[in-house]
């Protein structure tokens, strides 16, 4: 029957190699997200061919300034403005997924308010396709391609930085969450092997190397939630998500430091 020590040794390898490859999952992630991402490559794609028409239909009717011109520049706009409005919401759908494939479990944050932001985009992009649908002149997709020029300026730019420096502090959070599961588990390990008094200044200097990770990774942490804090309350500027995504790429940078320490500790056990 084996002891407790060797279940713990067989699990703290498998946590090691969990915690090794977590960037490596978060980067291939599930399938929903890759879905996300194809379909969101496929919609640029569209939008890209729309363009092109658009551009052609509205030189020729500045040009000519014929009916049938124009009627031609409508319908090229109307393709247009439908393809912009599927864009943005392959790229929201693209978002939304990322959020959920983190791991929400010991955030310090709501996913409720993300959820909320999320869907209230989702329900612009869909009601402004709606009245390009239904649109029958020129004029009036002028007017709507102005309304959401104006909505991505001042209210989805911001909307999505907000979500996405929330992320970046989830992100670093969850794996956080396993640094201090596998560390636990490897300490408890040395703890209960009867020759520990023979790897005691090894303990010792493990353990303060493992603390000092940890308090560095959470003054990055506090840091990015610092400026998250001082963001508004749906809304973060470019400079603002760059700054937060720094802290929390540091914060994270200072984990990665523990996986040779991780891998000493399973060679004495």
């Amino acid at each position: 029957m084996p002891t407790i020590r060797k279940i713990l040794v067989v699990l703290a390898v498998i946590l090691i190699l969990q915690f090794s490859i977590f960037n490596f999952q978060f980067s291939i992630a599930i399938n929903p997200l890759d879905k996300a991402r194809e379909d969101y490559t496929f919609q640029f794609t569209k939008y890209r061919e729309a363009q092109d028409k658009y551009i052609t239909a509205r030189s020729s009717y500045l040009t000519f300034k014929t009916a049938v011109a124009k009627s031609e520049a409508f319908l090229a706009t109307k393709d247009y403005l439908t393809q912009v409005d599927n864009l943005y919401l392959g790229y929201i759908f693209l978002v939304n997924e990322h959020g959920n494939s983190l791991n929400w479990t010991n955030a310090s944050v709501s996913k409720d308010k993300i959820t909320s932001i999320i869907n209230a985009q989702i329900s612009y992009f869909k009601d402004h396709q709606e009245k390009v649908s239904q649109s029958a002149t020129l004029e009036e997709l002028t007017v709507l391609a102005q309304d959401l020029k104006n909505h991505i300026d001042k209210d989805l730019l911001g909307e999505i930085n907000k979500t996405l420096a929330t992320f970046e502090i989830v992100e670093a959070e969850s794996v956080l969450a396993d640094f201090n599961q596998l560390a636990g588990v490897l300490d408890k390990a040395m703890v209960s092997k009867n020759q520990l008094d023979q790897n005691q200044s090894f303990y010792n200097n493990w353990t303060s190397e493992i603390s000092d990770i940890r308090s560095k990774f959470e003054n990055f942490k506090d840091q990015a939630n610092a400026l998250l804090d001082k963001t508004k309350e749906d809304s973060a500027t470019k400079n603002e998500l760059a700054s937060i995504s720094n802290f929390a790429q540091l914060a994270k940078k200072e984990l990665s430091r523990s996986k040779p320490l991780f891998k000493e500790v399973i060679k004495i056990l």
